[in-house]
């Protein structure tokens, strides 16, 4: 057929020019509609081009994400390993915690706290944000921003560039990498870790536990663990039985013991007598005036002590172990009450802290549990030159405490009250239809 392909040897070329039955031959010219092979492998190659850029792309996130071991639901800033390796790493969290306290609450620490402007617990509550953040078993990787830090420890953002200040000064917090904005590898790294857009990333940080800080620490007296309710209920048993006399009785020898002739030295009938145990004098009947016994004698006795000063010379000797009598704990209860000592607002820890800062102030050491002669006699003389008036240490720390929460009251509230005296976008456009029209009306006047 006339202007088609079909019976061409060569269908895949048609003549340039058409048979139209109306005006003849046109001259206009068809292009092929099937790509010359050097157009195919011109868009194969950009294809693979293309493909190899995407696969060394995510092989480069991938390395990348891999090699700073990234963690948490944002990427944090690389770090190198040299620059970490040479800080040390913290005690433990609770540790690291308690020496911070212990060195912003002393006359240097509460003296660099004012030079930054901040207060020691206002300092306490950023550094207890940064700890929460932090590697449990290093102390590092601390890549919070400083707005989730500032809203975890209930301060303004300023707040948290004191305490940091504080934290550099000891040298407990170091700052490894400075926040900034991601570059396009790193934007594409952080896409590839948690699946969104992150555009830029907060500073690291390192929470660190120096050779000095833990030297100047005073180290906590961990308690001793209490035994448990079977072994007291064994102990009180046997020393129950050993007041009674028919437990500890040592049975003669059949020849010797009353009984009847011939009866086997195994059987319980030559234990048992009836000239032994006559009606009316069983074990039961004497185990019950021995309990009797007992009652008159514990009625007899004298009050017994408080159980808050108990607990106090409890706590006092477990605190100082230094200081436990070869007696009674009741010495120390005694003690502690001639020397008039309210045990219900000092407790046995308040006392050890207040007698380890005597000891500090005026230069001295503990002495040891094989120097000490009379510990009674020591204590005494120790609790004699303290005045024991004032505040205990933990009623400080309750006030502190108070404060401080009545401060983040105040600040939840004053969000709350700005939030709340916001104007929002109906009076916002209210307003400014008013004043557009007050001004329209000016210009027409």
């Amino acid at each position: 057929m006339a202007g088609m392909s079909q019976g061409s040897a060569y269908p895949e070329y048609s003549p340039t020019h058409s048979i139209s039955p109306t005006f003849g031959v046109s001259r206009i010219g068809t292009q092929s509609a099937v790509p010359q092979s050097t157009e195919v492998d011109e868009w194969q190659a950009a294809v693979d081009d293309a493909l190899s850029r995407i696969a060394r792309l995510e092989s480069a996130t991938r390395q990348l994400n891999e090699s700073t071991y990234q963690r948490g639901r944002s990427w944090s800033l690389p770090v190198e390993p040299t620059e970490q390796a040479r800080v040390p790493v913290w005690t433990s969290r609770r540790e690291w915690l308690r020496q911070f306290r212990h060195h912003t609450t002393s006359p240097a620490g509460k003296a660099l706290c004012a030079r930054n402007l901040i207060k020691p617990d206002k300092a306490y509550a950023v550094a207890q944000a940064h700890a929460h953040f932090a590697e449990s078993h290093t102390g590092r990787g601390v890549s919070a921003a400083k707005s989730t830090i500032a809203a975890r420890a209930k301060v303004s953002e300023s707040s948290v560039n004191r305490a940091r200040r504080v934290l550099i000064a000891l040298g407990m917090g170091i700052e490894h990498v400075r926040g900034r904005n991601l570059k396009t590898l790193e934007f594409l790294a952080a896409e590839a870790h948690h699946g969104g857009q992150q555009h830029r990333a907060a500073s690291t940080w390192s929470l660190s536990s120096p050779r000095t800080i833990v030297a100047t620490t005073p180290h906590r007296k961990l308690a001793k663990t209490r035994p448990s309710r079977a072994s007291e209920r064994a102990t009180r048993h046997r020393a129950h039985n050993s007041l009674r006399p028919d437990v500890n009785r040592v049975y003669q020898p059949h020849s010797s013991r009353p009984g009847p002739i011939g009866t086997d030295t195994l059987s319980s009938v030559g234990f048992l007598s009836f000239e032994v145990l006559p009606l009316g004098r069983t074990h039961q009947r004497a185990h019950a005036r021995a309990q009797l016994t007992t009652k008159k004698r514990s009625t007899s006795r004298i009050t017994p002590r408080p159980l808050a000063l108990q607990r106090t010379a409890a706590e006092l000797v477990n605190h100082a172990p230094a200081l436990r009598p070869t007696g009674h704990i009741g010495a120390i209860c005694d003690l502690l009450r001639d020397v008039k000592i309210d045990t219900t607002r000092w407790t046995g820890r308040d006392i050890a802290q207040t007698l380890s800062r005597d000891t500090a102030d005026r230069g001295w050491i503990w002495p040891t549990r094989s120097s000490l002669i009379s510990p009674l006699a020591y204590l005494r003389r120790r609790l004699d030159g303290i005045d024991w008036t004032g505040e205990s240490p933990s009623e400080q720390r309750k006030s502190a405490d108070l404060a401080r929460k009545r401060e983040q009251e105040l600040l939840e509230s004053s969000h709350v009250q700005r939030t709340k005296m916001a104007a929002n976008p109906e009076h916002r456009a209210k307003i400014l239809a008013s004043i557009r029209a007050h001004l329209t009306c000016k210009q027409q006047h």
